[in-house]
């Protein structure tokens, strides 16, 4: 909570600020499919499997505030499907597991456009902070799923490997830092779409305190999240 604090002061300062300044105001909806991952494998000490492509998909609410023609702050609240995949042939034995992580998304970006009456380009940046709602895994063993268990130091008793639900492996807060890019189309004289490129990478680490096993060559190293996607969103706005 130590590290969120600061970003919430940030925006309310910013907001506060900028409240005398905006000369617009906007409101509007974004949906964006996504490959997503994570940069680390934890596998419980057990060994690294292959990672396999991963999707996702995510949804928002966004309002804007405007400094002028060029400048502005973007403020969004949502939902983000995250999550890695991996398949492997261990021993003459076939392995999957799929994990997925559902978050509440909610990511403040500055923003920069282009000037234009029909056509902007722009890029907006900032943190993203990503509350755990739920994760969940599927892992199979040759098809089934397996009632192997391994020990858990932290926990001090074994568990195992293949239950399904598993939020308390990870940390409910995740910081990114969000990179948008793209284009905006004015539809009408208050209404435009706006489409482009969302990427993300997460600052810290992933796995619960509790998790943090070593790996199968006796270290323990962090996971993170990230995501790369394709967004499309409409907008209303109008001048202040």
């Amino acid at each position: 909570m130590k590290k969120i604090l600061p970003l919430v002061i940030l925006a309310t300062i910013l907001i506060s600020g900028s409240a005398f300044s905006q000369k617009r105001l906007s409101f509007g909806v974004t949906g964006t499919s996504m490959f997503t991952g994570f940069t680390t494998q934890n596998h419980y000490g057990l060994p690294d499997m292959d990672y396999k492509g991963t999707f996702g998909f995510a949804g928002c609410a966004n309002i804007g505030f405007d400094f002028n023609k060029n400048l502005g702050l973007v403020l969004q609240v949502g939902y983000s499907g995250l999550g890695q995949s991996y398949t492997d042939d261990i021993k003459d034995t076939t392995y999957t597991r799929d994990i997925r992580m559902n978050y509440l998304q909610i990511p403040l970006m500055f923003k920069f456009r282009t000037s234009g009456e029909v056509v902007r380009f722009f890029v907006m940046a900032g943190p993203q902070l990503n509350y755990l709602l739920s994760a969940t895994q599927t892992y199979y063993k040759d098809g089934v799923i397996p009632e192997d268990e391994i020990y858990n130091p932290f926990l001090n008793k074994p568990v195992k490997i293949g239950e399904e639900t598993i939020t308390d492996r990870f940390n409910s807060i995740d910081i990114m830092g969000r990179l948008d890019l793209g284009i905006e189309i004015s539809l009408i004289k208050s209404l435009y779409l706006n489409t482009g490129f969302s990427f993300a990478y997460g600052f810290t680490d992933i796995n619960a305190s509790d998790w943090q096993i070593k790996d199968s060559d006796g270290n323990y190293n962090p996971s993170h999240n990230f995501f790369g996607g394709f967004h499309v969103g409409i907008n209303y706005c109008f001048d202040l």
